[in-house]
């Protein structure tokens, strides 16, 4: 998971969660998720992988160890 996302193209990834569409995900951010294997396309259109799923759970994971004082 060391492929580093500004918090922009998170929340790109973020959207292509099932149930969480909403707003369109700029081009720049979909070709990098495509790239990086964050994101596929089937059938037209973006859809979130197993390396995405996990890459978002290692953020939400980092961002709580960081957040809790030792």
């Amino acid at each position: 998971m060391r492929a580093t996302l500004l918090a922009e193209e998170l929340e790109s990834l973020r959207q292509l969660i099932p149930g969480r569409r909403g707003k369109r995900i700029p081009a720049g951010h979909g070709d990098l998720l495509l790239r990086r294997g964050f994101a596929q396309r089937e059938a037209g259109a973006m859809v979130i992988t197993t390396m995405g799923h996990a890459k978002l759970a290692f953020e939400v994971t980092r961002a709580s160890w960081f957040a809790t004082p030792v």
